[in-house]
């Protein structure tokens, strides 16, 4: 009886581990099967504000009358000096500008004037509402860096909410920089437990991650190993 009592002794402790190794990847596999199944229940174009967009029709730049050539825009006293990686020509709003590109950052400057544009609270209500379908009244705020977490880009200019808490993020160049509806916000925060970083949210390669995962899968070999133990034939006497 001793013999077969010490031979027992180690699968019985091998049990025991591999309960509380489950107890702990369990919590973790509820988080994962949760968020998951969250975040696969939700179309991706009404997570991403897509179904909001509004189509703009293009605007014929000729009809927008005279502009300064692109070498009155570019000449360094125009730019104080800024190496421009990119210059176009483009509309905001009905006005001529062009789109300027340095260093990662745009900006525009008015196509009549060679003036900087500053886009200010105005013009960020009028291109929210011509380009994404929002619940009146809305609100305007300015954005600095670093971004708020929904944004998670810098360059920001203006954050437009609406009634129905959706936010409208408008750049410095006029362009639509993101659409965070609430969908969009409890997605994020299933996305943060999915990947187990609910802080930073972005962070797919931090160490409690690689354990987590590492200990799940000693526990499905622990487990297979268990399999084979309880099942597996047995010589007679």
């Amino acid at each position: 009886m001793a013999t077969v009592a010490a031979r027992r002794f180690p699968v019985r402790l091998f049990h025991k581990i591999h309960l509380w190794i489950g107890l702990f990847v369990g919590i973790q596999l509820l988080l994962w099967t949760a968020s998951g199944l969250f975040m696969t229940s939700n179309a991706i174009e009404e997570v991403r504000g897509t179904t909001l967009r509004r189509e703009v029709a293009p605007v014929d730049l000729r009809a927008l009358g005279p502009v300064l050539p692109v070498s009155a825009i570019l000449a360094p006293e125009a730019v104080l000096g800024s190496v421009i990686e990119r210059a176009e020509l483009t509309q905001v709003l009905g006005r001529p500008a062009y789109k300027l590109g340095a260093d990662g950052k745009t900006w525009l400057v008015d196509a009549r004037t060679g003036l900087d544009w500053v886009v200010g609270r105005d013009d960020a209500l009028a291109i929210a509402r011509q380009q994404v379908t929002l619940v009146e009244p809305l609100t305007a705020v300015p954005v600095s860096d670093p971004p708020p977490l929904e944004l998670r880009r810098p360059g920001g200019a203006w954050m437009v909410g609406d009634a129905k808490d959706t936010h409208v993020y408008i750049g410095k160049a006029g362009e639509v920089l993101a659409v965070r509806t609430r969908l969009w916000r409890w997605f994020d925060v299933a996305w943060g437990l999915h990947i187990l970083d609910p802080v930073g949210r972005e962070d797919t390669h931090h160490p409690f991650l690689i354990f987590s995962a590492a200990l799940s899968l000693v526990s499905v070999i622990s487990g297979f190993v268990l399999l084979w133990l309880r099942f597996r034939p047995r010589r007679r006497a």
